[in-house]
């Protein structure tokens, strides 16, 4: 991670499926997961596991 880059800049990586998350350009939130379904299905996965 550099801090003298833009945070949508860095690369990312889904937490559900290890793959490579595309970033827009420009203002907005960083995408952390590939598609919705995978943020879902990871946020009831560690809620269940009592890390959320």
């Amino acid at each position: 991670m550099s801090f003298t880059d833009p945070a949508k800049n860095q690369p990312v990586t889904c937490p559900q499926c290890g793959s490579d998350v595309p970033q827009s350009p420009g203002r907005g939130r960083i995408k952390q997961f590939c598609n919705p379904s995978h943020g879902r299905s990871w946020r009831t996965r560690m809620r269940s596991a009592g890390w959320l």
